[in-house]
């Protein structure tokens, strides 16, 4: 009888064991909450010496401060910024105030060395913060269109993007954050075309100037493709077999053909995924005071050209140019990435001013090993 209770105790044992390893086999998830918003410089982006400024120091204190507390109450794991300005005192601030460790690289700066140069206040870039708890390192960066743009050292007189990169270690597994800022020109959406060609059918512009405004839209896509194409390129260069999470404000509308380039490489738009019917605007003209105060004109009734007066229609359009994109369908990946939520955010009214010209896009995504 007391082999038999011994016997029994050891099966008893046994099975335990076998059903503790059946839940250490079964999938390991960690979320990652993910935010990317363009803070908005408030430069006008006129000047030689001096960019115009469209606010006083203490409204953009006051938008930075709305900022800030709309961060807190997301709490994001890793965050990607654009349109940063000052470079490195923004960055360093704004990790400093919310307790992360900050990755930077100027974007555009004109004709600088160090802090000194032309236009004096302008040394703009992107920047990827995460949880010092994800022990975050510096991939790298690509610039993708432009003069040169180095850390140091600015020289261009165009418009100039780069890509950044940043690796994050979530409960051991390594993840690859890419954080972009593509080239804004005028839209090419089909309501834009549209009143491009009733402009043109009016007789208020020759068939020249009405090829012109379609050559500068194409430029304009032209431009972006080649952003894409690098921004890809350098992801297949440094992403290893590491999950991928792509950040940014592409200004590109999520049909573009620059858009559908970077999904056929294999990345998913988080909140077209979810909410392929949704509007999702990131940019509304509608909504944002910012907006509404210091680019509408509604008392404009003469333009010069046809580009002034698409230009001007084209301010008015709602859309979503600010995207979070997975890699869960990446050939290269060994892992799953897993979409738990994605929304735009960052629309609060708070002491009379809101964030930014954007609304940003946060995303809570599910990692499965």
């Amino acid at each position: 009888m007391k082999n038999f209770f011994k016997i029994n105790k050891l099966l008893f044992f046994v099975m335990i064991l076998i059903f503790t390893s059946n839940l250490l086999a079964q999938d390991h998830k960690t979320n990652l909450r993910i935010l990317d918003i363009n803070v908005w410089s408030g430069l006008d982006y006129v000047g030689t010496f001096k960019m115009g400024e469209y606010e006083t120091p203490q409204i953009r204190e006051k938008r930075y401060q709305a900022l800030i507390t709309q961060i807190k109450d997301l709490n994001p794991d890793v965050i990607g910024i654009h349109e940063a300005n000052l470079l490195p005192k923004y960055a360093k601030r704004l990790a400093k105030d919310i307790g992360y460790v900050p990755f930077y690289h100027q974007g555009i700066g004109g004709l600088h060395v160090g802090p000194i140069g032309l236009p004096w206040n302008l040394r703009e870039g992107d920047i990827i913060l995460a949880k010092k708890e994800l022990s975050p390192k510096w991939i790298g960066r690509k610039q993708l269109s432009g003069g040169y743009v180095g850390k140091y050292i600015t020289f261009h007189f165009e418009d100039a993007t780069q890509v950044i990169g940043v690796c994050i270690i979530a409960d051991g597994q390594p993840i690859n954050i890419y954080a972009t800022h593509w080239h804004a020109s005028l839209s090419s959406a089909l309501e834009v075309k549209q009143k491009a060609k009733e402009i043109f059918n009016s007789g208020k512009a020759s068939e020249a100037e009405y090829d012109s405004l379609l050559m500068i839209m194409d430029n304009g896509i032209q431009w972006r493709l080649g952003e894409s194409e690098k921004t890809i390129q350098f992801i297949t260069e440094t992403a290893e077999d590491y999950p991928v999470i792509l950040i940014g404000d592409f200004n590109s509308l999520n049909n573009s053909q620059e858009i559908k380039l970077i999904e056929q490489y294999g990345l998913t738009d988080t909140y077209k995924y979810l909410y392929p019917d949704s509007t999702g605007y990131t940019w509304d003209p509608k909504t944002n005071i910012n907006q509404q105060t210091h680019y509408l004109n509604d008392d404009i009734t003469t333009f010069q050209n046809i580009f002034e007066e698409v230009d001007h229609y084209e301010k008015y359009i709602s859309k979503r140019i600010d995207c979070i994109f997975i890699g869960d369908q990446l050939p290269i990946s060994s892992k799953q990435l897993k979409i738990i939520d994605s929304k735009v955010v960052m629309k609060k009214t708070i002491n009379d001013v809101q964030a930014s010209d954007h609304y940003g896009i946060f995303s809570i995504i599910e990692l499965i090993y």
